[in-house]
């Protein structure tokens, strides 16, 4: 007597395996896309950090550069009056004339002059 089969038949069983497979492939392939999309997005933030911390190192420098600069203008003398010599001679001429109608001192002169001239 022949014996009938129950159950699944062996073909139904094999697409069974093979489409749980399948799903099972396509799920590793999601959570593996997933995984490359976060890390180049760690990728990216890290980056992003990596450029702001290098402007604000050259922000810093540019700072001190600027600090630097303006002390050094400060602790400069005063420059000449005039950029010419001419215009030197004629500012320390009218000092001679006041000098002479007794308007500044000789010390006070000498002084001015020394300023004008940048000594």
């Amino acid at each position: 007597m022949r014996r009938g089969r129950r159950g699944p038949s062996l073909l139904a069983t094999a697409v069974v395996v093979g489409g749980t497979t399948a799903v099972v492939s396509s799920s590793m392939q999601k959570k593996g896309a997933q995984q490359q999309a976060a890390a180049q997005q760690d990728a990216a933030q890290q980056q992003q950090m990596a450029d702001l911390q290098a402007q604000q190192a050259q922000l810093a420098a540019q700072q001190d550069a600027l600090a630097q600069q303006q002390a050094a203008a400060q602790a400069a003398p005063a420059a000449p009056a005039g950029n010419s010599l001419d215009d030197q001679l004629v500012q320390i001429q009218k000092l001679s004339v006041m000098k002479d109608q007794g308007l500044l001192t000789e010390e006070e002169f000498q002084a001015k002059k020394k300023q004008i001239l940048g000594i």
